[in-house]
């Protein structure tokens, strides 16, 4: 019985993350067809910014449904060295100039509202590490970078890098001395310190090193869901008050109150939240799915088959309850595809159209106004 129901959470996550599966395509798309008129003209006029987000390829049904603006892609891979970042930026801009209609990169605030009239998709290249960015001169690294396209990078990953400790390393040690020298590179540079991964310590520490708005571009709250990737009320306080954004992100690991399936009543419990906490101008989304059906790497989906704690209780859960393949995602929220459907539950808890706006992107814009160069 415990191995099919191991196999039945393996399968589900195969076919979420690197499957185009047609029937959990038809549940996404059934979600959205219930949505109020209100809700589609409020997600139509938002300027749409997805922190998280990763897998570009070309145009397809998630991109379509999601009304996003611009997506924050992971390019540099996250055990990528200076080499393979580059070359995985280098064919991001292969994507754009195969679609120059749909598809256009994010150099400054204005080319976000630009994409936004222009009804183009912006392309954000964004990193979730800092391994490939290691070098003795840590500016004019963070210099050539930029000008190349980088705007938001992780000063760490789940385990530690050069410059900060990972949420999950089991350690929470302090910034480096070189974390601190890459914090004040990047804000010369232009790129948008992301905290998202990091340990709490390492964060804290970095929120002090920054003169500019961080980010935690895909986190959720660790007194709603008790997961090593989410972050403190402390955190996302300090963050706020340097005047920056957290992230609201739908991995089902770090949305689970250990009772129920995770749903996107969930999500909305975290906005509202963090709403609560830090107030509403300091709120965001970062979804943290693919951006095209079923081309997350097989062997990096079949690492997280392995099904290794913390987050392989939140599967079997999933699975022994009866969701078969949506154990893998959120009740109500399969993808960026199904945007539309958090406007529609922040309408149905009481926020107002001014309000979701802010959460849908017009917050993380307000950081990249003082983040990037203009």
């Amino acid at each position: 019985m415990e191995q099919d129901i191991v196999r039945i959470a393996q399968d589900a996550i195969m076919t979420y993350y690197s499957t185009d599966d047609p029937e959990n395509k038809a549940y996404a798309l059934a979600v959205n067809a219930q949505v109020s008129d209100e809700a589609r003209r409020i997600h139509k006029e938002s300027t749409i910014i997805d922190m998280c987000s990763f897998y570009l390829e070309a145009d397809n049904w998630h991109l379509r449904e999601s009304g996003v603006t611009a997506l924050n892609l992971t390019v540099p891979g996250v055990f990528d060295g200076m080499e393979q970042a580059l070359s995985n930026m280098i064919y991001h801009y292969e994507v754009i100039k195969n679609s120059p209609n749909l598809f256009a990169l994010m150099e400054r605030p204005d080319d976000i509202r630009n994409a936004k009239k222009a009804g183009k998709i912006g392309v954000i290249i964004g990193a979730q590490s800092c391994r490939f960015i290691e070098h003795a001169d840590l500016e004019s690294a963070c210099e050539v970078f930029a000008k190349v396209g980088l705007r938001v990078m992780q000063i760490g990953y789940n385990m530690r890098t050069f410059a900060a400790d990972g949420c999950l390393s089991g350690t929470d040690a302090p910034l480096s001395r070189e974390g601190k020298v890459l914090i004040k590179a990047m804000e010369k540079a232009g790129i948008t310190v992301d905290l998202s991964h990091i340990g709490a310590r390492s964060s804290l520490d970095a929120i002090e090193a920054c003169e500019k708005p961080p980010i935690f571009s895909h986190s959720n709250p660790l007194e709603l869901f008790k997961h090593p990737r989410n972050i403190t009320a402390e955190q996302a306080k300090k963050c706020a008050a340097k005047g920056g954004v957290i992230g609201v992100c739908s991995y089902v690991p770090i949305l689970w109150d250990e009772k129920h399936h995770p749903s996107i009543e969930n999500f909305v419990d975290a906005i509202s939240y963090y709403a609560d906490l830090v107030g509403i101008d300091h709120v965001g989304i970062g979804i943290d799915s693919n951006a095209e059906p079923a081309a997350y790497d097989r062997h990096d989906t079949r690492h997280l088959m392995q099904l290794v704690s913390p987050n392989r209780e939140v599967y079997l859960a999933g699975a022994e309850a009866g969701l078969g393949k949506r154990c893998a995602f959120p009740e109500g929220l399969y993808s960026l595809a199904n945007i539309v459907n958090i406007v529609e539950h922040m309408l149905k808890r009481g926020f107002g159209e001014a309000d979701v706006k802010k959460v849908m992107g017009e917050n993380f814009l307000r950081v990249f106004d003082q983040t990037w160069r203009k």
